[in-house]
């Protein structure tokens, strides 16, 4: 297979440039047109002009058959790059385009990565008018081990900057201001299992009795009978809940998606409650703006309990669907969840010993 001129006025390179020469004719062997051979390695390079620019890629194979098939399939992408835009792109520029959130994220998400970005441009220390198409993936790589060790970061907190460079620079391939994301590269760190303190059905719900305010017993009480996040229940307003229809809308406050949940019979007295005291009408919050923690605190310490946190009651909810057995998929849609990824991530190991327990009961 012999490879002539391309097109975009992509042209292969047989020799090598004066410049070059000197410096990597003695570590190249030519084994083809545009197919050079890393001595040291053995691993193929393919060698091509486009818009007047040098290009040199490993192909990452010594079968020359297939390094020519690499090296035309180079070619034609590298020539999709729109060249004037890759020229003009700064890090700054492409910050700017970020502000403008072209992937929709959403709010919350929007303001953390926003956060992460100001600490990136207070800390890049080859400035923000480097252009984007001259970030490598070892300066990134470099950046983020800084960042690890003058914070101490555990995984967890270097996988959310490496989430905002990555979303960072697909903004930049989308741009055709480069072909590819220099963080190809690097993958997210394996995360340790955080201690999650959740109380049980029974402490929840006797932490509920003891808890004195009004206003924070109906939200954890919410909490823990709907399986709603604190975020979720202050977007519910009354016209959301609908008694003939047996259901409540919710939306997914960091996603925003919009999703459906059954009343089950455990929320509904609490619902009714609220339905007798006006609390349930359209374009009105069905629950006040608060924060039940100091209440839980206080709960918790009288009854001896660990801090719990107002989220483990969300947390409650989930352990004793799957302990009673309901479909994981049933569950992570009652989330708001696409699928059962995470609830089988998170909670597996209760599934597997209430699936145990069950069918253990059949070997009699």
């Amino acid at each position: 297979m012999r490879l002539g001129k391309a097109k975009n006025d992509s042209v292969l390179t047989s020799v090598l440039t004066r410049s070059q020469k000197s410096k990597k004719s003695g570590r190249f062997q030519r084994v083809g047109h545009g197919l050079f051979r890393f001595k040291k390695s053995g691993v193929l390079y393919g060698v091509f002009k486009q818009h007047g620019r040098t290009h040199w890629k490993s192909l990452g194979t010594d079968e020359i058959g297939l390094a020519r098939q690499l090296l035309a399939k180079e070619i034609a992408d590298t020539a999709k790059i729109a060249w004037r835009k890759s020229a003009g792109m700064t890090l700054r520029n492409l910050i700017a385009l970020h502000q403008k959130n072209p992937m929709w994220l959403a709010a919350s998400t929007l303001k953390i990565r926003s956060q992460l970005l100001n600490v990136f441009q207070s800390t890049w220390p080859h400035g923000l008018d480097m252009k984007v198409s001259e970030v490598k993936g070892i300066m990134l790589k470099l950046w983020l081990m800084e960042r690890r060790q003058q914070r101490k970061m555990r995984a967890s907190g270097v996988n959310n900057y490496i989430r905002m460079l990555q979303g960072l620079f697909k903004i930049a391939v989308e741009a055709e201001a480069i072909l590819e994301s220099p963080l190809q590269s690097v993958e997210l760190l394996k995360e340790e299992n955080p201690e999650r303190l959740t109380p049980t059905w029974e402490q929840a719900q006797k932490i509920i009795q003891t808890v004195t305010g009004v206003t924070g017993k109906r939200i954890l009480s919410a909490m823990l009978y709907l399986g709603l996040g604190q975020a979720e229940l202050a977007n519910l307003h009354g016209e959301h809940i609908s008694f003939e229809k047996n259901e409540v809308m919710v939306r997914r406050q960091k996603t925003q998606k919009v999703f459906t949940i059954p009343i089950y019979p455990q929320a509904k007295p609490l619902l009714e409650e609220l339905r007798a005291n006006d609390l349930i009408a359209p374009n009105k919050a069905v629950f006040e703006q608060s924060d039940p923690r100091e209440a839980l605190t206080i709960a918790c310490k009288k009854l001896g309990y660990p801090m719990f946190t107002p989220r483990s009651f969300r947390r409650a909810f989930i352990v004793r669907a799957l302990e009673l057995n309901i479909d994981p998929r049933v569950v992570a849609a009652w989330q708001g969840h696409r699928d059962a990824t995470l609830v089988l991530r998170v909670y597996g190991h209760i599934i597997r010993r209430s699936h145990s327990d069950s069918m253990a009961l059949l070997m009699n």
